[in-house]
């Protein structure tokens, strides 16, 4: 009898702890304040907020390809990545894709660029920034390769 009771109180804890389990980022952007995971927006916003706001770049590392991957790597720290890859430094942000840069269809695509808006504060100004992220697909997962400055 006392296995029994060790079992499903073993299978209510396991339960409990997959309910409460939630993705890594909670993106509130698209429709209705949702957005799926296997899109290429949500790669990008997820890449620029691991680098303003992970520890470290294991996050931004995952995202990239080896390529991409190797210069990041190259700059060490989420500063320097946001200093020379980025040209942009803030202590506060907040990233949204920008609606004229949706391309609809990107299931079929292998290429792709998402532009992105980033607002943030640094030194008490706010900044407001484009970024275009240039992204392919990698076995399902969808990759940065590189990222501009939308605005030239």
């Amino acid at each position: 009898m006392k296995k029994i009771s060790k079992v499903i109180l073993l299978c209510l804890v396991a339960l409990t702890m997959a309910a409460c389990d939630k993705p890594d980022r909670e993106i509130k952007a698209g429709r209705y304040g949702m957005m799926s995971d296997e899109t290429p927006q949500y790669a990008a916003l997820v890449f620029i907020m691991a680098i303003y706001e992970d520890d470290n770049l294991d996050g931004a590392l995952k995202l990239s390809t080896d390529k991409f991957a190797g210069l990041l790597k190259s700059y060490h720290t989420n500063s320097g990545v946001q200093r020379h890859i980025l040209n942009l430094r803030l202590t506060e942000m907040t990233v949204e894709p920008v609606s004229g840069g949706f391309e609809s269809m990107t299931e079929f695509k292998k290429e792709v660029t998402v532009d992105v808006k980033i607002i943030g504060t640094y030194n008490n100004r706010k900044i407001t920034e484009l970024k275009t992220i240039s992204m392919i697909r990698q076995s399902g997962d969808w990759k940065i390769v590189g990222v501009s400055n939308t605005v030239p």
